[in-house]
């Protein structure tokens, strides 16, 4: 037993120690100033891209902050895939000018958002040249983009980089503490991953919605078809040897779940695709480290490496393990089942069970408070509930361990998320003044 103990704090230390750079980051992220583009002189051509399903109550909100941009209008245009709508949503974004394409798809292994992309991509490629365009920008129907989004993420555009990502913000930040989890963690993402990593000049991660691909990357089409095709194309890109950069002047909103049923079922979702995703393709990462040329470049796969690695996973695992054989050894020594229960059932067990909740309750509400305070200008809610909201942060992070265990055995299918706060900028921005 005390060989399996040294084994286990072995593997425990050797994953902090791999990850102890994350610290830094931290510090780095939250004391830096932010990094800026200087202006460019030349407007890119973007085409944008939108996938929604029964996406009619919120998409207009998204088209009409698209259509509201300083940058010059010419130089955009908008694809929408209408996947499966049973609603209006094809015919309001095709009176709203978007160029819309309309999937009706029946088979679920092929619901989800990666292969509606791929389909759409198949399109656009017959109907147009893609590199007609510059870049391509991908939105979720749900989004809002602040009116200078374009013109600020065309400056980051121009330093040349493959793809980049900008300032995800939430617009219904206030709702419930679940939104608001939702929120603060991707606040903590911009100040403590994407911030460093632009400041170090390595790359960061694409989250989901509101990045940049410059048009070379997607000749060949859309290949991301994964539960979690952000991720599989940070990994793939990163692991090609592209830099992906953050352009924290270009914000945009973006609608949390506020309900714990969607809650659990996302973020089961996404342990299972970075699993996936991770055993299926981490090695190419690995090889990134090794092959690759430049510091930069050798560290963005490093970094990503562990971005993927299952942390949460790899804890419970370890635990169990501990745990199951404590209680064999206890047994084959000859300790009485009964006795073996009493030692984990006295006051001492469930002190040191007391204790590191409350060492992990103080850590996690920490951390939230220190981006609040950071972020505090950008999150438009009352005063009373930031302050709120960081003492019930908490839980976002420890149901990552018994969702990571989940996620192992069940199998995981893409449901649409229905999407119900119809708000514009000017209502978010206004809900902050309150």
């Amino acid at each position: 037993m005390q060989t399996l103990n040294t084994v286990i704090t072995v593997l425990t230390a050797v994953v902090t120690v791999f990850t102890a750079y994350q610290i830094f980051y931290l510090v780095l992220g939250i004391f830096s100033p932010r990094a800026k583009y200087a202006p460019s002189q030349k407007k890119h051509r973007f085409a944008v891209v939108i996938c929604a399903r029964n996406e009619e109550r919120v998409i207009g909100k998204l088209i009409e902050s698209i259509h509201a941009q300083t940058y010059d209008k010419n130089k955009i245009k908008i694809f929408v895939c209408a996947d499966s709508c049973s609603d209006g949503t094809a015919k309001l974004c095709r009176e709203m000018g978007c160029t819309v394409y309309e999937r009706f798809n029946t088979d679920k292994n092929l619901a989800r958002k990666g292969y509606a992309l791929k389909w759409l991509f198949e399109h656009i490629c017959v109907d147009y040249d893609v590199e007609s365009f510059d870049g391509f920008a991908f939105f979720d129907a749900d989004n809002v983009l602040a009116p200078d989004w374009f013109e600020k993420m065309n400056d980051a555009f121009a330093t040349g980089a493959g793809m980049l990502t900008t300032y995800r913000n939430t617009k219904n930040f206030d709702t419930n503490f679940i939104s608001a989890a939702y929120g603060i963690h991707f606040y903590r993402s911009s100040a403590t991953l994407h911030r460093p990593r632009q400041l170090l000049g390595v790359s960061t991660h694409i989250a989901g919605t509101g990045y940049v691909l410059r048009s070379r990357l997607l000749k060949g089409g859309w290949h991301f078809t994964s539960l979690t095709e952000d991720a599989e194309l940070t990994q793939h890109m990163v692991a090609a040897g592209e830099r992906v950069i953050f352009c924290e002047a270009a914000e945009f909103f973006d609608e949390q779940p506020h309900n714990f049923k969607v809650m659990f079922r996302q973020r089961l979702r996404w342990a299972k695709g970075k699993l996936v995703i991770f055993f299926k393709n981490g090695w190419r990462n690995l090889r990134g480290i090794l092959t690759q040329k430049g510091a930069a470049k050798k560290w963005g796969n490093y970094d990503i490496f562990w971005y993927n690695f299952p942390g949460g996973l790899y804890a419970a695992l370890l635990s169990v393990i501990s745990a199951a054989a404590g209680v064999a050894v206890s047994i084959a020594a000859g300790t009485a089942v009964d006795e073996a229960v009493a030692a984990v059932s006295g006051w001492d067990f469930y002190k040191q069970i007391l204790i590191a909740a409350a060492v992990a309750y103080l850590g996690y509400t920490a951390q939230a408070a220190v981006v609040m305070i950071r972020e505090r200008k950008r999150i438009h809610c009352s005063a009373a509930k930031k302050v709120l909201y960081v003492f019930t942060f908490f839980w976002f992070d420890l149901v990552n361990l018994p969702i990571s265990v989940i996620s192992l055995f069940m199998r995981v299918r893409w449901k649409p998320i229905v999407h119900d706060k119809a708000f514009d900028y000017d209502q978010i921005i206004a809900n902050g003044k309150k």
